[in-house]
């Protein structure tokens, strides 16, 4: 690979999401706002990217190998104020989602491998008071090289 391309990354992870069919009819946005619905979505973002000196070979002159984080946020929006239904649902989604990357460690070839690496949990009524709303992420950290 002659350089990384993140945004291609994003969209083999956003291809590999629509695809399974646990996921059918759960929007999947990459790099975009969410926007305030009823059910489930999930939202793709590139996060951060690191190159530490301990992944590096002798080539590094014309190779670097980077670990790049992404944020997958898998969010359930309820309508009222059912707590309960809300989280469920959104435990559900976060893990499908989480089986749905374990089952492609490459992301369709785009990476060298790829790995789970936590994540944070939100909930709350959303911002116009009429649904309950909770969120999930997935720290996904990939491992790829870039080189010339």
């Amino acid at each position: 690979m002659a350089r990384i391309d993140y945004y291609a990354i994003e969209n083999a992870i956003a291809t590999i999401l629509r695809a399974d069919a646990t996921l059918a009819g759960v929007s999947v946005i990459v790099e975009d706002e969410v926007a305030i619905q009823r059910g489930n979505i999930i939202g793709i973002y590139l996060d951060d990217r690191d190159a530490p000196g301990d992944l590096q070979a002798i080539a590094a002159g014309t190779r670097t190998r980077f670990n790049i984080n992404f944020s997958i946020w898998c969010w359930h929006f309820g309508v009222g104020r059912d707590r309960t239904v809300v989280m469920q649902q959104r435990d559900d989604l976060l893990g499908k989602v989480e089986i749905a990357l374990m089952n492609n460690r490459t992301l369709s070839n785009t990476v060298t491998m790829s790995w789970l690496n936590g994540g944070e949990f939100i909930s709350g009524p959303d911002p116009t008071g009429n649904q309950f709303m909770s969120g999930a992420q997935i720290r996904l950290t990939v491992d790829a090289t870039a080189s010339i």
